[in-house]
C-alpha cells in the first residue's frame, strides 16, 4: 500500500493523530516501519473526547496498539463545547486543538482520510453550496493555521485499506457513532454513497478526479489572492486596509478577504462577506462594525479589518499600586516595566479605562482631550481599549496610556533619565 509523498521541506518527523479506528491503526502500523526505514521519529497522540463511556478503554487500547509497535502514544483528554455548532463539527474543532497542543516545531501532523472520507467531504461540500474551496476537497499536504498535515493515504479507497489490515491482523475498534445516522458524514457513507455506486460505478474515481481538479485551479486563485493581499496587509498580517481591497474586481475582492481570513483561523460566511461588500461600505470609518465568524469576531473601523477572537476578555482590573521597581503583572496576561530607571518617584497607580480619568493631557499638547479621541488618534480600537493599562499619578491625573502616550509630568520625567515604559500584552492588542 503507497503512501503520498511528504514533501522534501516538512518537518521532518511525525506526529501522527491515532483514533485507534481501522484507518489511523492501518496507517500507524505502515509508518511505524516506513519511519524506522527513513530516520524519522514517529509518535502518535489519541484524542479522548469523552462522548462515550467507553472513551477511556478505547485510549488504553490505542497506548497499547502503539508501544507494541514500538511507538510513543500520549492522550489528550477534551471536553467538546458546541456553542452552537454541531457534533461532528465541535469534536473536530477539540480535535485539532488537541493535535495542535502535542505537536512540536519539529514534527508533521499525520492523518488517515483516505479516498473515500475525500469523497464524502466533496458531496458534504455540495449539499452546503460550497465553493471550489470546499469543493476540492482535503490536501495530500498542507500547512495551515493548523500547521503541517500530511494524508499519506488520500488516493488509498477504504477497502485497500481493510484488505492491507486483513492480511496484516491489525486490530481497531469501532466506534458506535460510526452508525448514527443522524450525522450528515455517516449518512453519505451509508445510504448515500451506495446507492451511487450502484448507478454509477465509477463514481469514486470521478469524485476523486473532480476535487483534484479543483484543488488545481483553488491554488491557482490563491496563488492570485496572495498578489492582492501583499499590499493590503498590516506589517504584522492582523489587519486589511479596505480602500484597496474595494478597488479590486468583487470576485477578487472576496477571495483576498477569504484567504486573509482563514491565515487567521476564521472562515467569513456569506452574511459577513454581503457586510464587508454591502452595507459597511458606506460606514462611518470611526464607527466600529463587527461581524461572528464561529469562535471569532470580523471587525471593521478606520478603513482596516481586523479578525479576533469573541471570547477575549482584556480588561485591566482591579486597580494595582505599582512603584516600577519591578515588572508588574497584569491581571488579563502581559506584563508592564519600567526601562531605565530603577523606580518611579512616588507610585503610580494602574487601572483599567472605566477607573481611569476621562481626559488626557500628553507630553507637548496645550491641552487635554478626551481619552476617547486620544485612543482614536494612537489608533487603538475600541474593543481594545479596556485592555489597555492605563497609569494615574498620586494626584488623580493620567501620566501615561501604557507605553503608547506619556502625560506631560511623567514625560519629563522619563526624559531626564532616559528611561520608558514597555507594555508586553498577554494577547494581541487588536
Amino acid at each position: 500500500m503507497d503512501l503520498l509523498p511528504l514533501p522534501a521541506d516538512a518537518p521532518h518527523h511525525l506526529l501522527l493523530g491515532f483514533s485507534g479506528g481501522r484507518d489511523s491503526s492501518v496507517l500507524l502500523h505502515r509508518l511505524a516501519g516506513w519511519c524506522a526505514t527513513a530516520g524519522r521519529r514517529l509518535r502518535a497522540v489519541h484524542v479522548d473526547h469523552g462522548l462515550n463511556p467507553a472513551s477511556g478503554e478505547w485510549a488504553t487500547h490505542g497506548v497499547a496498539a502503539a508501544r507494541a509497535l514500538g511507538v510513543e502514544c500520549a492522550v489528550h483528554r477534551t471536553r467538546v463545547q458546541r456553542a452552537g455548532r454541531g457534533l461532528e463539527d465541535a469534536a473536530r474543532r477539540a480535535r485539532y486543538a488537541a493535535f495542535a497542543a502535542e505537536r512540536r516545531a519539529d514534527e508533521t501532523l499525520v492523518l488517515g482520510h483516505h479516498r473515500d472520507d475525500q469523497i464524502e467531504t466533496l458531496l458534504l461540500a455540495l449539499l452546503r453550496g460550497s465553493g471550489e474551496r470546499g469543493l476540492s476537497g482535503m490536501r495530500a499536504f498542507t500547512v495551515d493555521a493548523r500547521g503541517p498535515i500530511w494524508r499519506p493515504l488520500l488516493d488509498v479507497p477504504g477497502e485497500t485499506i481493510a484488505a492491507y489490515a486483513r492480511a496484516h491482523g491489525v486490530r481497531w475498534i469501532d466506534d458506535p457513532a460510526n452508525a448514527d445516522l443522524r450525522l450528515a458524514r455517516n449518512a453519505i457513507r451509508r445510504e448515500v454513497l451506495p446507492l451511487l455506486r450502484r448507478h454509477w460505478p465509477a463514481v469514486d474515481a470521478g469524485l476523486a478526479h473532480s476535487a483534484r481538479h479543483l484543488a488545481e485551479a483553488d491554488a491557482l486563485l490563491r496563488d492570485q489572492a496572495a498578489r492582492d493581499l501583499a499590499p493590503l496587509r498590516s506589517t504584522d498580517g492582523s489587519t486589511l486596509a479596505l480602500r484597496g481591497l474595494h478597488a479590486l474586481p468583487l470576485e477578487r475582492a472576496r477571495r483576498a478577504l477569504c484567504t486573509w481570513a482563514e491565515s487567521l483561523g476564521a472562515t467569513p460566511s456569506h452574511d459577513a462577506l454581503m457586510r464587508v461588500f454591502g452595507g459597511w461600505r458606506d460606514a462611518a470609518p470611526g464607527r466600529a462594525l463587527r461581524h461572528a465568524l464561529g469562535p471569532h469576531w470580523l471587525r471593521q473601523w478606520q478603513g482596516r479589518l481586523w479578525v479576533t477572537p469573541r471570547d477575549r476578555s482584556g480588561a485591566v482590573a482591579p486597580a494595582a499600586v505599582w512603584d516600577g521597581h519591578a515588572a508588574l503583572p497584569l491581571p488579563a496576561g502581559g506584563v508592564l516595566r519600567l526601562i531605565g530607571a530603577r523606580g518611579f518617584a512616588a507610585p503610580l497607580r494602574v487601572v483599567g479605562r472605566h477607573a481611569a480619568p476621562g481626559r488626557f493631557r500628553a507630553a507637548g499638547d496645550a491641552h487635554s482631550r478626551p481619552l476617547q479621541a486620544v485612543f482614536a488618534a494612537l489608533d487603538v480600537p475600541p474593543w481594545a481599549r479596556a485592555g489597555v493599562p492605563l497609569l494615574v499619578d498620586p494626584s488623580g491625573e493620567l501620566a501615561a496610556i501604557s507605553d503608547l502616550a506619556y502625560g506631560t509630568t511623567l514625560g519629563a520625567w522619563l526624559r531626564q533619565r532616559g528611561a520608558r515604559l514597555l507594555w508586553q500584552p498577554g494577547i494581541a492588542r487588536g
